[in-house]
Order: structure tokens, then C-alpha cells, then sequence
């Protein structure tokens, strides 16, 4: 059978128990708790009393999501629950006392240092945790929420199938209205009742040896006088219990104590060594046992999320992660997974597939197109950490190793030979910066601001990136920019000519690529430059679009119609404004065969119907003065036409006379305008064009060709910046095919 989200859902909830009433923890989405959030701009206390929004969704059941997480993703906690700020300082002082365990941090550093990788590795479980809870959402799988019933239920689990040893359970609890009647019983009866499940002597001895214990201790078969012990006295009491564990104690403790505890099964075990969380500490859990991996990880995860962890855990080795091979192509949490990393590795590293290093990678827009293309990504760099993150999350096919955070001008040429190794380079590939070029920002209010482009140091960036191309000398070479550095001069040449004659002076054969995403089915008019370079005089070809191009002076009648936003975004759920999450479940309801997928989401394959979660879906606050302009405005119609035809002139923030117009209403009949970076900053200039709201970061996303598994790091500022400056896939794809081509053609 093949597990989907839904059928998974549906097989584990039937297992739960009927007969337990207890209502203290929820197995569906109805016990969650339901947060709001805005935008950094919004004073604080005003958002701390915003209503919930329908459909909004916790963090984590133990850890709500502060006002300001709603729409980060994997990102460090912004704020820390007592109980976790506590755990977390006794977690670094662990660090600091154990550098055996925890290897890769630096000798020697400082308390501040740790503290950072500690709460690089408490945002990843953080994250694991909140993907497993929205895809399995923390089913109680029929544990008992009365301390002895849960100690008998646990003896009867071990070594046991599920079904065999609730089946013995409910026979006990049938025969026996008291614990105390069990130990009365003839023994031979009891072993009877539970022998289905196998090891019923063995059972059966614990049975009569714990309970014994208990009514020894407290007159009766109780634990109730345990409730008000501290943690660790009442795991050492059930652990002097015959045949109980550390782990099987834990399972007491937090199944019917609500203890913040972590048991580690054999399932939990599995899955986590396979993640191997604090990584970044060097932490190593291969080769241990569930019970070595009790040990090392019984304090390793934060307090308040244990309890969800563990049985989303347990749900997840059951239906995908299994022993001995998991199920990694229905895996929701697989990029997150070191040994589906490792494999994933493996596996290009077995391929011939032509290389490519990708710099100033940003996010990875160029990378993602060359590896649907078929290349092989050998490594990325780029100063933006963020950005890294989220194009190390996104291509586990890179060594970690190889993403390089960092300026390019002290990247050293033998570091990319060292991970080149004896094979000779394909290709190249690096988009520096290009806000100092573009015409939509500084360039555009030189008279206001000052700016001089010949002044700004990061427009001399792409001298790296060709002196790199020289001495590492790819096959071929690819830099993307807008096409304002073809226009911007220094000495009567533009930065663009500079580079292609350090190019030529180098002997490489180049020429320019000026390419606009909305001719190969992006929809989005994104014009963009390309210098494209070869090691000898074979250039590839240059891509032709197979879509109607307005820009362009001769356009092509038989052309197909340019793909529209609103064929990108349509099945995309709706939001309200100051709604959504980082991620959140998705049970879409638009059948894949509906005719609107065709065109673009089906036949770049964006859209993955085995998933049941959406990323970055979350819309920003907006303000009543914004919301109501908003809604005053017609598709393509902007604020001048909510002063024109409605005289609302008070409604708008920004001087006329300094100011563009700064709001827009997208078309939904036709291609966006091009999304900007600037979205980080507000989105009036975005506005939705059927809801009162601007568009979210996985609209923006939609827009610019990435798949909807292409999840973005960091908060929803970093986001926007990841998304607005990357090249769209699909463009880039088109050029690696390209590319591609040549590279064959030589061979």
C-alpha cells in the first residue's frame, strides 16, 4: 500500500483507544491552539490582543508560537517559555562540560558561541517537530491516562505487536474491575489472558512483581502519591520496578503524569539517529541502541515539546521510516534528514552528471534550474547565512561542507578546486548583486539620494566571481543581472562590458543574453541579463521562449499565450490579511486534473499532490487604512483611482509629490509585474487581486517558478529578500538545457 499523508491519518487514528475518555490531550485539530501574528511593523501590544484568524495553527502543541514566529520558518526561537530558557542554559552547560560528545565546537569557545549553536539545533527539532505534528497531528495511539493502567499496558507492549497486546490488555481490564484482584489471581489465569501477545510468563512475572511493588509501597495498587514528586525521584521509583526501564518509566510518566519527559523506543530511536539533531554540534548517534539513545537523548529536547515529538515520532517509524529501509519518497521531513541527505549525496556523487558551483547562490533559483536540468550542484556560497539555509535545506545533494557562508573576495580558488577534485568543472554559475544596477532603486532617485554606482563597492563584485571563472576555467560561465548593468558606466564602459573583456582576455569566447522569464512560461515579466561565456568558441545557443513576450519589438504571433497569475496562484488556500503560517497542513481540494493546472503548475511539476503541507503561506498585517484602500481598488487599478473615482485621498500614507505609487492591484488575466525584494519592506504594490490582502511569500514563490516543497528559511522579511532576488527556476532551466547541450555536443 502506498502511504500518502491522508491514508497515514486515517490508519493511525483508528488505532485509537475507544474505551479511553480521558480528554487531556487531543489527537485532532481541535485541541490546538489557535495564534496570530504580524509584521515587525506593528506595535506589539496592539497585536497581542488581535483576534485568532480562522484557520490559523500552533507552532507546536507545547510551544505556541510567540506573536512575531507566525510566519518564520525554520528559524531561531525569537522568545523562550521559562521552562525552556531554562533547559537551554542547562543544555549549553552540557556542551561546554562534554566536548567528547559534542566535537565540532571550536575549542575554547565562548558561552555566547555555544549558545548560538545550541539554538541552531533547537530551531531544527523545533521545526521537525512542528511537520511531524501537522502531518500526524499527535494521536494518542491508545495509551491510558492513569498512571498503573499505563504501567500494566506498557509491560504488556514490549517485544509485542499492537494489536496483540491491546487485545491482552482489554482482557485484563475485563476479567479484573481492580488491580488488586490481578494479584489474588492464580497465575496460570493471568498468563492465559495475555498470551497472545508472546513472553507471557515473562509478563506475567512483572505483572505480579510491579504491581506487588506498588501495593507494598502504598497500601494499594496506586501511584497517586508519586504525582507530587519531583521528575527524577519518580522515574527512580518505577525503575526499582521489575522489568521497567528508564524508557518504559518515561512512558508512565508522560503519558499519565504529564511529565516533560522523552521516552526513546526503538521507532524513536531509528528516526531520530536517522535526523541526527544538533548536528552542528557534531553530536553522533549512529550505531547506538534505543537504549544508548535513551541516554544521550533524554535532555536533548526542548521540555514542552517531548510529548508531541515522541508519539509523532512513534507514528512516523511506523507508517515511513521503518526498519531496516525507510520510505524516504513519502517522507515530509526527509530534507531535514541527515541519511536521506546522505544518500541523496551518494547518489550524485555515483552519477556523471555535468557539475556546476553556484555563487552569490542566494537561495538557489539558478541552482534549482541546472539541477532540474540534470546537473549536478557541487557547492554554493553566498554571503546571506539565511539564504544558504534555505538552498542547503532545499538541495540535500550537496555536501554540507560545500555551502560556503562567506564574502567572495576571501573564498580561496583552492577551496573550489579541493571540492571540484580531478574532474574538470562544467560550469559556473553566480548572480551578484544588483540593486546598485537596477533602475527601480538607487539608480532611480540618484538626484534625491546621491547614490553614485561607480562609489558602490558591491557593484565590483562580479570582478570575483570572473576572476574565479579565470582561474578555475569551467567549461562554461554564466552571470545573471538586471539589465541596468549594461547601462551603468565607469570610463565610458558599463559593468557589464567590463566584464565580458575580462571574459575575452582570458580566452574565453563570450556574448550577453538579454531573456525575459515571461517568454519560457514564468508568469512574471522579469527581464533579466545574462553573460554566458565558453572555454572555447562553442557558446550554447541561446534559449528561445515559447511564450508571447511583449517587450520584445518582434513578436511572435504563433507564440502561446503568456501564463497568467492567476493560473499560477489559483488553488493556493485563502487568507485573510495577518493569517497563515510558516507551514501549515494542506488537504487540497482542487482535483489535478482540473484544465487551470495544465499550463504551468502541472507541466513544470510545482505542484506535489502527495504532500499535505504548504510552506510560507502566510500574509502579512496590514493596517484598516490599507486594508480599506485595498478594497476600494479594481484589478490594475492603483491609488490614483481610489482618489479619482472614490475621493479618498486620506487614505493614502505616502506623500504624492516625493513618492511613485505605491499601491497596486495584481491582474489575475495576465503575467505579474516583477517581484522585488523590496516586498520585505510592505506589499501595497502587490495587493492580491480577488482578496483584500498583498500576496504571501509562496504566492511570490508561485510566481517565480519554485516548486511548492521549496521551502524558504528564516523570517518573513528574509523570505521575501530570498525570493525577490532570485532567478526563477524555470528561466534558469531553460539556460541549463542550453548549457547542457554544448557540454554533450563536445564529448
Amino acid at each position: 500500500m502506498k502511504y500518502t499523508a491522508k491514508t497515514i491519518k486515517k490508519k493511525l487514528l483508528s488505532k485509537k483507544d475507544p474505551g479511553d475518555s480521558s480528554s487531556r490531550r487531543d489527537s485532532g485539530s481541535k485541541g490546538r491552539l489557535k495564534t496570530t501574528v504580524s509584521e515587525e511593523e506593528t506595535p506589539l501590544l496592539a497585536r497581542a490582543n488581535e483576534p485568532t484568524p480562522a484557520g490559523s495553527a500552533p507552532l507546536s502543541e507545547g510551544w505556541p508560537a510567540d506573536v512575531r514566529e507566525r510566519g518564520d520558518f525554520y528559524h531561531r526561537a525569537r522568545l523562550f517559555p521559562p521552562s525552556v530558557k531554562e533547559w537551554r542554559e542547562r543544555l549549553v552547560e552540557r556542551v561546554l562540560a562534554e566536548p567528547h560528545r559534542f566535537p565540532k565546537v571550536p575549542t575554547g569557545a565562548s558561552i555566547e558561541t555555544v549558545r548560538a549553536l545550541v539554538d541552531e539545533g533547537i530551531a531544527f527539532i523545533r521545526e521537525v517537530s512542528r511537520l511531524l505534528e501537522l502531518v500526524y497531528e499527535t494521536p494518542r495511539l491508545g495509551n491510558k491516562s492513569d498512571p498503573v493502567d499505563e504501567l500494566v499496558y506498557i509491560i504488556l507492549s514490549r517485544k509485542t505487536r499492537e494489536g496483540a497486546y491491546q487485545h491482552g490488555y482489554e482482557a485484563l481490564k475485563a476479567r479484573f474491575s481492580r488491580w488488586e484482584e490481578l494479584l489474588d489471581a492464580p497465575r496460570e489465569e493471568v498468563t492465559r489472558l495475555v498470551w497472545a501477545g508472546g513472553l507471557a510468563d515473562k509478563k506475567t512475572e512483572s505483572l505480579y512483581g510491579a504491581l506487588g511493588r506498588l501495593k507494598e509501597s502504598f497500601g494499594s495498587c496506586t501511584l497517586e502519591p508519586t504525582r507530587s514528586w519531583p521528575d527524577e525521584q519518580v522515574e527512580d521509583f518505577l525503575c526499582t520496578l521489575p522489568e521497567i526501564s528508564r524508557k518504559s518509566a518515561y512512558c508512565v510518566m508522560m503519558y499519565a503524569m504529564d511529565r516533560q519527559v522523552l521516552p526513546v523506543d526503538t521507532h524513536v530511536g531509528r528516526v531520530l539517529a536517522r535526523i541526527a539533531p544538533f548536528r552542528e554540534l557534531g553530536l553522533d548517534l549512529s550505531g547506538l541502541d534505543h537504549k544508548q539513545l535513551q541516554a544521550v537523548l533524554a535532555d536533548l529536547v526542548p521540555p514542552n515539546i517531548r510529548y508531541a515529538l515522541h508519539v509523532n515520532l512513534l507514528a512516523h517509524g511506523r507508517a515511513v521510516c521503518k526498519s531496516p529501509q525507510p520510505v524516504c519518497s513519502e517522507c515530509e521531513v526527509r530534507k531535514f534528514c541527515a541519511f536521506y541527505r546522505a544518500e541523496e549525496v551518494a547518489r550524485a556523487e555515483a552519477s556523471d552528471a555535468p557539475t556546476v558551483i553556484d555563487l552569490f547562490s542566494g537561495a538557489g533559483g539558478l541552482s534549482e534550474g541546472f539541477h532540474r536540468a540534470g546537473f549536478r550542484i557541487l557547492a554554493a556560497g553566498d554571503m546571506d547565512e539565511v539564504a544558504l539555509k534555505t538552498h542547503r535545506l532545499n538541495h540535500p545533494a550537496i555536501p554540507e561542507e560545500n555551502i560556503l557562508v562567506g564574502d567572495i573576495r576571501e573564498l580561496k580558488p583552492e577551496t573550489l578546486r579541493r571540492i571540484v577534485g580531478r574532474r574538470r568543472l562544467d560550469v559556473l554559475i553566480g548572480a551578484p548583486p544588483c540593486q546598485g544596477f537596477s533602475m527601480a532603486g538607487h539608480r532611480s532617485k540618484n538626484s534625491k539620494t546621491g547614490y553614485r554606482t561607480i562609489q558602490d563597492q558591491r557593484n565590483y563584485l562580479f570582478e570575483w566571481l570572473v576572476a574565479l571563472a579565470l582561474d578555475l576555467r569551467p567549461r562554461l560561465f554564466l552571470m545573471e543581472n538586471v539589465p541596468g548593468m549594461g547601462t551603468a558606466k565607469k570610463n565610458d564602459l558599463s559593468f557589464l562590458e567590463m566584464a565580458k573583456k575580462r571574459l575575452e582576455a582570458g580566452k574565453y569566447t563570450a556574448e550577453v543574453w538579454d531573456l525575459n522569464a515571461v517568454a519560457f512560461g514564468v508568469p512574471q515579466e522579469r527581464a533579466r541579463t545574462f553573460l554566458v561565456a565558453a572555454s572555447d568558441e562553442h557558446l550554447p545557443h541561446r534559449p528561445r521562449g515559447d511564450y508571447q513576450n511583449k517587450r520584445q519589438s518582434d513578436l511572435d504571433t504563433d507564440a502561446l499565450p503568456p501564463v497568467t497569475l492567476g493560473e499560477a496562484i489559483f488553488d493556493l488556500p485563502p487568507l485573510e490579511a495577518t493569517s497563515g503560517n510558516g507551514v501549515d497542513r494542506w488537504d487540497r481540494a482542487v482535483d489535478p486534473k482540473d484544465v487551470r493546472y495544465r499550463r504551468y503548475l502541472s507541466k513544470f511539476g510545482l505542484v506535489d499532490h502527495q504532500s499535505a503541507l504548504i510552506f510560507n503561506h502566510a500574509s502579512r498585517y496590514n493596517n484598516e487604512r490599507d486594508l480599506e484602500l485595498y478594497a476600494l481598488l479594481d484589478q490594475g487599478e492603483d491609488s490614483v483611482h481610489a482618489i479619482e473615482r472614490h475621493g479618498r485621498a486620506d487614505l493614502m500614507r505616502y506623500r504624492r509629490d516625493v513618492f511613485d505609487d505605491k499601491y497596486d492591484r495584481l491582474v489575475e488575466r495576465a503575467p505579474s509585474k516583477t517581484i522585488v525584494a523590496h516586498l520585505a519592506k510592505d506589499g501595497n504594490g502587490y495587493i492580491h487581486p480577488t482578496q483584500v490582502r498583498s500576496i504571501t511569500p509562496r504566492e511570490a514563490a508561485r510566481l517565480q517558478s519554485f516548486q511548492d516543497g521549496y521551502a524558504f528559511c528564516g523570517s518573513p522579511s528574509d523570505q521575501w529578500v530570498q525570493i525577490g532576488n532570485a532567478v526563477p527556476p524555470v528561466l534558469s532551466q531553460a539556460i541549463a538545457r542550453s548549457f547542457l547541450h554544448t557540454l554533450r555536443s563536445k564529448k
